[in-house]
């Protein structure tokens, strides 16, 4: 793919170059210029000379001992041989030679005797071809200096007249959040002329991602809610069923029934979050967490389901203070349920699934949730976190997933303040660390 230079670099560049295309024709055209008034200046002296040495002898002896008499710096007068034709037509371009740079015209004389004589008139243009030449070079340093300081302007006004303009205008569109709000529109009046039309177009395309939010959230706020009655009645009278004792030949049934309207209970709760984060309707109440509790809590409550594979580290006893965090309780329960859940799913039996809390270096409440499975790639850390995104090692596995739950677990824990990360496990495996903001200590009372 051909990398396109940047706008205000291919701005410069040629703006210089046309300068720089400029300044080469004005001193083309000083240099045409001053041939043809030396040209001009020659031949008003060969016609000067003509006239003077015509009109002073009748033929040719008298021609010749004139011409021997004129003595003038820088000009030579040659009276070519009868019969002689002259070696180049009137008038001649310069021509240098070991004495200098010379203009030489030969012109043809009409003597009083009827006879006709040839006349070489040599002019010394030296000094002259040498201040042209000095105040060819005097130019050219001019156009460099001058050429220099249009760059520099060029810069300063490109940067006045169209980084800033852009860099502004780019600020105004990182400063619009999603989902689009009705007051995000752009002050298309308050842009320069030249940007009016982008910020109209983007105006548009805003306001019809807008509606297709609006249209989308609703869609899953209202799908949620209607599945939630169904799959709650579902979920009981599974429960029902299942302690009656003749529905005994059809536990096993019963059973996946039940598991499957948690599922989906579960991935309605979750759709239900995301909507609620999209509106801005989230609410979630901030408590004192200690870890090691909120741990114990998860490990009760989840250890029949996992079959001794739940491990809980409850730590060194010669820490003196517990970690603790500022967090939602009941949230945080459910985003540690979810990664129980997952870690259960893709950590192979018998492999463990341990639990711990540690201090992070800025005072953080940091709770891991590490398993023995494949791992999560170092390129996937950040994706997996995205909605409906799938990690390579789910992909391969034959469990089933709605890429939804560690999208919820994130927005939760960022509600909270804190963030979510994952790290490996020395010996294989994942570290899946949720970090909560740390307890401020109370000022002086």
């Amino acid at each position: 793919m051909v990398r396109i230079s940047p706008l205000r670099l291919w701005l410069q560049s040629t703006s210089l170059l046309a300068v720089l295309a400029g300044y080469s024709v004005l001193l083309l055209f000083n240099l045409a210029l001053a041939g043809v008034q030396r040209q001009a200046g020659h031949r008003q002296l060969v016609e000067q000379v003509a006239a003077a040495v015509q009109g002073r002898a009748r033929n040719r002896p008298q021609l010749e001992a004139l011409l021997a008499g004129v003595l003038s710096p820088g000009l030579a007068l040659e009276l070519l041989p009868p019969g002689e034709a002259p070696a180049q037509a009137d008038p001649v371009a310069l021509q240098r030679s070991a004495d200098g740079a010379w203009l030489v015209s030969p012109v043809s004389l009409a003597l009083a005797d009827g006879s006709r004589a040839v006349l070489l008139v040599e002019q010394n243009v030296s000094t002259s071809v040498q201040q042209e030449q000095l105040s060819f070079w005097l130019l050219v340093v001019a156009a460099g200096v001058a050429s220099l300081f249009t760059s520099g302007l060029l810069r300063l006004v490109l940067r006045r007249g169209l980084v800033q303009p852009l860099e502004e205008f780019t600020a105004q569109l990182r400063a619009i959040q999603a989902p689009p709000a009705l007051d995000d529109a752009i002050d298309v009046a308050a842009q320069p002329e030249e940007l009016q039309p982008i910020a109209t177009a983007f105006n548009a395309l805003q306001e019809r991602l807008r509606a297709s939010w609006e249209r989308q959230r609703a869609f899953v706020d209202g799908v949620a809610h209607e599945l939630r009655t169904p799959i709650t009645l579902i979920s009981g009278h599974t429960q029902r069923l299942l302690r009656q004792q003749q529905a005994t030949p059809l536990a096993p049934s019963l059973l996946l029934i039940r598991e499957e309207a948690n599922r989906m209970g579960t991935l309605v709760s979750d759709l239900l979050d995301l909507a609620r984060r999209d509106s801005g309707r989230l609410v979630l109440r901030r408590r004192l967490i200690v870890g090691d509790d909120a741990l114990l809590e998860l490990y009760e409550r989840m250890a029949p389901q996992a079959a001794g594979r739940l491990q809980f580290d409850a730590g060194s006893a010669a820490v003196p203070e517990p970690p603790i965090g500022i967090g939602d309780p009941d949230r945080l329960q459910q985003c540690l349920t979810t990664l129980v859940d997952n870690a259960l799913q893709y950590s192979p039996a018998p492999r463990p699934i341990t639990l711990a809390a540690s201090t992070g270096p800025a005072g953080e409440l940091v709770l891991h949730v590490r398993d023995r499975g494949p791992g999560v790639a170092a390129d996937e850390r950040e994706a997996i976190f995205g909605r409906f995104v799938r990690g390579s090692a789910a992909i391969r596995s034959d469990s089933r997933g709605s890429g939804i739950g560690l999208s919820v677990v994130k927005l939760l824990i960022e509600a909270m303040g804190g963030q979510v990360q994952v790290a490996d496990v020395p010996g294989g495996g994942a570290d899946f660390q949720l970090l909560l903001p740390p307890v401020k200590p109370l000022g002086p009372i």
